[in-house]
């Protein structure tokens, strides 16, 4: 009995001094974490507007409706697209993406973006990737800007093409 008693006590000690050095493991990594404050945020009189937009400075803006299954395209539909004066984001310099995203047919007019169906996480600190992706769902809504002016000149563009990288596979083709 002294022995069941004894080799319980030192089960539950061993127990007990786990638990204490894995809060003290979670204490440690918390007060690692940085505090911030909020920031503040002028208001919108207090804003100076961008400059004007030049006449060939045009960007169409496509909502698009995409459908998932196990993390892959299924199917893809123009809920509404429309063509508005603006500075348009500085896409064609990018390199890489999954998707590619062609303007009229014409790869000089081509630029790339990552699949509007995952967002990217960090992973914990001690790993060794830094980031992971994670699913949005069966159903993302996605707007989509495509700038209708390269280099100081309007493109007369009519039709949208987006493309998977990895095999060519059509995402969708819309008139705009």
């Amino acid at each position: 009995m002294k022995l069941l008693f004894t080799v319980s006590l030192i089960m539950f000690s061993a127990f007990c001094m786990a638990q204490s050095s894995q809060q003290k493991s979670s204490q440690e990594r918390l007060s690692q974490l940085e505090t911030r404050e909020a920031p503040n945020f002028l208001s919108a009189k207090e804003h100076s507007p961008l400059a004007k937009t030049k006449a060939y400075q045009r960007v169409a803006i496509l909502n698009i409706l995409l459908s998932y299954e196990k993390g892959k395209v299924v199917g893809a539909k123009l809920v509404r697209s429309q063509k508005v004066a603006s500075v348009a984001p500085k896409v064609f310099a990018r390199q890489i993406g999954d998707w590619q995203v062609v303007i009229d047919n014409n790869q000089k007019t081509a630029f790339f973006v990552n699949n509007p169906g995952f967002l990217e996480a960090e992973n914990d600190p001690d790993d060794k990737i830094p980031y992971h992706y994670v699913s949005r769902g069966n159903e993302v809504k996605w707007n989509l800007v495509v700038p209708l002016y390269k280099n100081g000149k309007a493109i007369d563009a009519s039709t949208i093409t987006i493309k998977r990288v990895q095999d060519g596979e059509l995402i969708l083709q819309t008139k705009i």
